[in-house]
C-alpha cells in the first residue's frame, strides 16, 4: 500500500509540476537535497514526525477495536487546552522537575475526556462515532480560538492570538543545538507500549477480539460498552499528548493553528499502517516527508503550502483503492437462462 501511494504521489506530482511550468526532475532533486542532505531538513523531518506518530497511533489504537476515531484533531487541541490552562496558572508554583510531567498528564486528561464523548455516545446510545468525533474537532478548534482571541491572549503580543511564553521548566529538552526534542523519544515509547499491550496483555486480547468478532467477545464476557469508552479515552489521551509535544517541544506557548492538520493526517497514517502500531512509524515518516516537501516547494517555487492536502488526498484514495483488492474478492456468477 505504501509503495503504491508513493508511486501515485510521484506520478501525479509529475503532471502537476508540468502544469505549473516546473521541471519535475529538478523539483524532485531539490526536495531530496533539502530534506535528506541538510541538517535543517532532517531536523524538520523529525519535528513533523513527532506529533504524527502520536496522532497515527491514536487512530490506529481505536481502529484495532473497529472504532473509528476521526476526532484526533480535536483531541489534539483539547490536550493543548488542558496543559496550557495549567501552565498559565501554576507554572510558577510547581517545581521545575514536576511541571513538565504534570503538563503531560493534563494533556492526556484533556484529550482523553474529549475522546470519551463520542465513546460514551456510541456505547450508550449507539450514535455513530465517525460523525460525533468529526464534529467535535470544530468545537475544539473554535474553543481554542475563543481563548486565544480573548482571556488567554498575551497583552504584549501586539494583538496576535498567542499566549505568553511558558517558563523554561515547561519546555522539552532538545538534542544538542537542533530543534529535535524529547517528544520524539516519548512517541517511540508510546508506540512500543501500545504494541505490547495489544499483543501481550489480556486487555489487548479483548480489544482485538472485540474488533474481530463482537459477538464472540460478548459471549466471552467482555463488557463492550465499557471497553468502547476506554478505547476512546486512551486514543484521545494519546492525541492530546501529541498537542503537548508540539507546544512544549517547539512553540513554548499556545497559538492559533497550532496543528497543521496533524489529527486528520493521523487517519491516513493509521490506514497506511493497517492499524498496526509499529507500522505507524514507517507511515508517519512517509507523511512527514510530504509535509516537509510542501514547505520546500513553497520556498523554492512559491507554491501554496496547501499542496500537502493534494498529496494527502492522493494517498487516501490509494489506500481506499488498494483495500478493495486486498479485502474483497471478485466473484463472477453465471446465470443459466
Amino acid at each position: 500500500v505504501l509503495s503504491a501511494a508513493l508511486f501515485l504521489v510521484l506520478l501525479i506530482s509529475w503532471f502537476f509540476f508540468l502544469a505549473v511550468g516546473i521541471d519535475p526532475l529538478a523539483a524532485y532533486n531539490i526536495i531530496g537535497e533539502e530534506i535528506f542532505l541538510t541538517n535543517y531538513g532532517w531536523q524538520d523531518l523529525m519535528v513533523k514526525m513527532t506529533p504524527l506518530l502520536f496522532t497515527g497511533l491514536a487512530v490506529a489504537l481505536a481502529a484495532q477495536m473497529r472504532q473509528w476515531n476521526i476526532g484526533a484533531e480535536g483531541q489534539f487541541h483539547m490536550g493543548t487546552f488542558a496543559m496550557t490552562w495549567f501552565a498559565l496558572h501554576f507554572d510558577d508554583m510547581v517545581p521545575g522537575s514536576m511541571l513538565i510531567i504534570i503538563m503531560l498528564i493534563m494533556a492526556a486528561i484533556g484529550g482523553g475526556l474529549w475522546g470519551c464523548i463520542p465513546g460514551f455516545l456510541k456505547a450508550r446510545f449507539g450514535v455513530n462515532e465517525i460523525i460525533t468525533s468529526l464534529l467535535l474537532n470544530y468545537v475544539a478548534a473554535a474553543w481554542i480560538d475563543h481563548l486565544l482571541f480573548g482571556a488567554w491572549r498575551d497583552p504584549g503580543s501586539n494583538n496576535f492570538p498567542i499566549t505568553r511564553e511558558f517558563s523554561a521548566a515547561s519546555q522539552l529538552p532538545t538534542f544538542g543545538n537542533t530543534s529535535v526534542h524529547a517528544g520524539l523519544i516519548l512517541a517511540f515509547i508510546f508506540v512500543v507500549i501500545t504494541a505490547w499491550i495489544l499483543w501481550k496483555t489480556q486487555l489487548g486480547f479483548k480489544i482485538r477480539l472485540t474488533g474481530d468478532n463482537p459477538e464472540a467477545a460478548r459471549y466471552a464476557g467482555v463488557n463492550i460498552r465499557t471497553l468502547t469508552i476506554l478505547i476512546f479515552a486512551a486514543s484521545g489521551a494519546i492525541a492530546g499528548i501529541a498537542g503537548f509535544s508540539e507546544v512544549t517541544g517547539i512553540h513554548y506557548r499556545l497559538q492559533q493553528n497550532i496543528s497543521i492538520g496533524y489529527g486528520y493526517t493521523g487517519i491516513i497514517i493509521a490506514w497506511l499502517a493497517k492499524n498496526h502500531p509499529l507500522g505507524v512509524i514507517i507511515s508517519a515518516f512517509f507523511m512527514s516527508i510530504i509535509f516537509v516537501s510542501a514547505e520546500v516547494l513553497q520556498i523554492e517555487y512559491g507554491l501554496p503550502i496547501s499542496i500537502v492536502f493534494l498529496y494527502q488526498g492522493i494517498i487516501l484514495f490509494t489506500v481506499l483503492g488498494t483495500d478493495i483488492f486486498t479485502e474483497y474478492r471478485l466473484r463472477i456468477t453465471r446465470f443459466l437462462v
